[in-house]
């Protein structure tokens, strides 16, 4: 079983990065004209989110080496992991691989995140939809932490706050639109599945590392967690979608002014703290590899879609078993499987 060990790791500073830089992790392609095997993706949302709070973007591809991404990690202010539809359990048997590399990936870099707060660089890592049940899924040691949902794609749902949990998530957003949050029409949620609170009963390591700030509800009064927060890292998630209410338009998110003054004051919060990390990278390195060399494609006009604009990434690589055993991840997987 996966041990996360955790000591006090919250550290106040001084330091403000003036030109923060934010690495997005790229998701296979679950789009129906891009197979998986050739591309990956992420929504352009998540982009203009990151950059109308005064940060740049870096795609951190999800098929990359360790070396890579490590090699990223160390110049970029924090790690943003996506909405989308990839199936996150690690004994998933995709075409092509013989384990979830996604995951492991992700897993990879949550545990660097670890590591470089332990050794006293803040470093925040945040999960929007299934990037909050992905950290919650490292978490938990991969218990299977999913739970159905009912009719909970593309809807409002009202907050309900935990009244004795500390939250530095919704310190963040003025105390009149959090009302309105909590008791006239809640953020955007589109998903399928979420994380309930008995699984963090069940799953111990989960509930040691986040707390829960806040609750939604589905279609059938199935109460599920809204906000997780990690209890000694700037670690955390919204099951939620704060930056469909600013910059897609071809959802039922709702674009008034509550909607927007709360997703720019938690995207305000996510960069503020990217900038007590004093990593830098060169205009050299960032001119290679900043989100601007890659394509966008309008999605408007594609049936049943939630995006208006995706950026698109060729794959990096069809990884072979060869191939992982290279990289050192069967060993790895093998040891963080969960055992019953």
């Amino acid at each position: 079983m996966l041990r996360i060990i955790i000591t006090s790791l919250f550290i106040s500073s001084v330091i403000s990065v003036t030109k923060p830089t934010i690495g997005i992790l790229t998701n296979p392609s679950d789009l129906k004209d891009y197979d998986k095997s050739l591309y990956s993706y992420f929504p352009s949302s998540y982009v203009k989110w990151i950059e109308q709070a005064g940060a740049r973007v870096i795609p951190i591809h999800w098929d990359s080496s360790y070396d890579e991404i490590t090699f990223i990690l160390n110049q970029i202010n924090g790690v943003l992991f996506t909405g989308g539809d990839v199936d996150l359990y690690l004994n998933n048997t995709q075409p092509g691989f013989t384990f979830n590399k996604f995951t492991d990936t992700a897993s990879f870099i949550f545990q660097k995140v670890i590591q470089f707060n332990k050794a006293g660089k803040f470093y925040p890592l945040l999960g929007i939809c299934q990037g909050f049940q992905l950290i919650n899924y490292i978490a938990s040691s991969y218990y299977e932490v999913l739970t159905r949902m009912t009719d909970d794609l593309g809807k409002q749902r009202l907050l309900e706050i935990v009244p004795d949990e500390d939250s530095f998530v919704l310190k963040s957003i003025d105390s009149v639109t959090l009302d309105y949050l909590k008791n006239v029409d809640g953020p955007y949620y589109s998903h399928n599945w979420g994380v309930v609170q008995q699984t963090y009963e069940k799953a111990y390591s989960l509930g040691a590392f986040f707390k829960i700030t806040a609750y939604s509800r589905d279609g059938v009064n199935l109460k599920y967690v809204a906000i997780c927060e990690g209890r000694e890292v700037p670690i955390y998630g919204y099951q939620f979608h704060p930056e469909k209410h600013q910059f897609e338009w071809i959802t039922k998110a709702t674009h008034d002014v509550e909607h927007i003054t709360y997703s720019q004051q938690l995207a305000m919060d996510f960069i503020s703290m990217a900038r007590k990390n004093d990593n830098s990278i060169s205009d050299e390195e960032l001119a290679k590899l900043i989100i601007y060399n890659y394509k966008q494609i309008n999605r408007m006009e594609i049936p049943n879609t939630s995006f208006s604009q995706v950026y698109l990434f060729d794959r990096n690589r069809n990884e072979t078993k060869s191939d992982q055993q290279q990289l050192g991840i069967y060993q790895t997987i093998k040891f963080f499987r969960k055992r019953h």
